[in-house]
């Protein structure tokens, strides 16, 4: 086999010309051919006794074309591997010829870049720490009562509708005087100052009693999604058949248990939710400082980025969005996404994966099983059976590899932050979650 290599004087594109000797090829296309012949059928002929010649007339050219694009790709990777060149993405063939017992082929290919990394001392990277407080759980504790909130009417005939409070009303909805599609109701349950309404029609019922019947007016939004709405002034006769007060659930036992904390007590419900509390701010903060760290070395290392590699990767995030956007419920012909949204993205993604590549094997850095079943058991801690979760994971080889990418991003990051300029910023629980959410 002979390979003539033709490198760019810029970018990362090579041109590769391979020439092999055709007869490996005659014999594969005869090989081929023998096998068809004994299983197919044909009118006139018992299986396996159609005369080779006549299988070669109705197969012949398909099964020469079948083997030559085998050969030529396993020829095409036997001479880049002979040349110690590294394909990044997929080759393009431009020529091929075939005539006096050999066969050459051209093709053109990306390569992937030579990366000069840095030392991580230069590297500056902002360290988020944070800490769970007592007042976060007072909080969070706040937030589950929030979640269990009960509306008890008021019984005062002389109580008088407040923002924050619900009301149950009647509305009827009118233009110029006559009565319009979809802007009435009966019964109707609404939370004053929420925003459900359009603007002015919360704030009209503030101060109305039980019982009370008032006119107010209006006016639509001109971004209102009705057109014969849009910006229009409409008339609301109001009717209160209710009042109803916000009241917040005791801390008492039966709460606690609702929560599943079998002992009942405000003290083991506090520790619960602490632990849980610090379990979600370390994940958020390891990947948050994670990010931070790829960040950093994105920002001072060059990349020639492989086009190949960027075009595909535009295509994963691409076909990714259409495929979430049909789940919820989109249908394919209304899905119109540029591919140009993403090359950003696509971009960043290329470069950290190269730049972490080149990391991975100058230091020999691996996702050990120790570090993995230590990653899966403490994300399965969070559920009710956590043996299940474990056990899902074990059987799942995509959701494995996924957890070892982490393990290993994780293991480059802390190498990177143990010899990087470090500068620790101090964050409140709801600063972090807030981002990481």
């Amino acid at each position: 086999m002979q390979v003539t290599v033709e490198k760019p004087e810029q970018g990362l594109e090579h041109k590769i010309t391979v020439t092999f000797p055709s007869d490996d090829l005659n014999g594969q296309i005869e090989k081929r051919l023998n096998e068809i012949r004994r299983t197919i059928r044909m009118d006139g002929f018992r299986p396996g006794k159609v005369p080779l010649n006549v299988v070669k007339k109705r197969h012949g050219a398909q099964v020469k074309q079948e083997i030559m694009g085998e050969q030529v790709q396993q020829k095409f990777y036997d001479a880049v591997t002979q040349e110690d060149l590294k394909v990044a993405g997929y080759p393009m063939f431009d020529e091929l010829d075939d005539k006096d017992g050999q066969i050459t082929f051209t093709a053109r290919f990306e390569t992937y870049p030579e990366i000069e990394l840095p030392e991580f001392s230069g590297v500056k990277v902002e360290k988020i720490t944070a800490e769970v407080t007592d007042k976060d759980v007072d909080s969070m504790i706040e937030r589950l009562r929030e979640q269990r909130t009960a509306w008890k009417p008021s019984k005062s005939a002389a109580k008088k509708a407040k923002k924050g409070e619900q009301v149950i009303i009647d509305f009827v909805g009118k233009l110029d005087g006559e009565v319009f599609e979809g802007g009435s109701a009966e019964n109707v349950p609404l939370e004053l100052g929420s925003g459900r309404m359009i603007p002015g029609f919360e704030d009209g019922i503030i101060g109305m009693k039980k019982g009370e019947e008032k006119t107010i007016e209006v006016t639509f939004p001109e971004e209102y999604q009705s057109e014969e709405l849009k910006g229009k002034t409409a008339t609301f006769d109001i009717t209160v058949h209710s009042i109803s007060t916000k009241t917040l659930p005791e801390i008492d036992e039966e709460f606690v248990k609702s929560f599943g904390i079998e002992e009942g007590t405000e003290e083991a419900l506090r520790n619960e939710i602490k632990e849980n509390m610090q379990k979600e701010l370390a994940r958020a903060i390891e990947s948050k400082n994670r990010t931070a760290v790829l960040d950093a070395l994105e920002q001072v290392v060059d990349v020639q980025l492989p086009k190949a590699l960027v075009d595909q990767e535009v295509q994963n995030l691409m076909n990714s969005m259409i495929q979430n956007m049909q789940q919820q419920g989109m249908k394919p012909e209304d899905v119109n996404i540029s591919a140009d949204h993403f090359q950003s993205d696509a971009e960043k993604r290329v470069k950290l994966g190269l730049i972490m590549g080149d990391i991975i094997r100058a230091n020999n850095i691996q996702a050990s099983d120790d570090a993995v079943n230590a990653f899966i058991e403490e994300q399965a801690s969070s559920y009710e059976d956590p043996s299940q979760v474990i056990d899902w994971y074990k059987k799942n080889p995509q959701a494995m590899n996924e957890i070892k990418a982490i393990v290993v991003e994780n293991a480059v990051a802390e190498k990177i932050l143990s010899e990087a300029k470090v500068k620790e910023v101090k964050k409140s629980f709801d600063e972090v979650i807030g981002q990481a959410a």
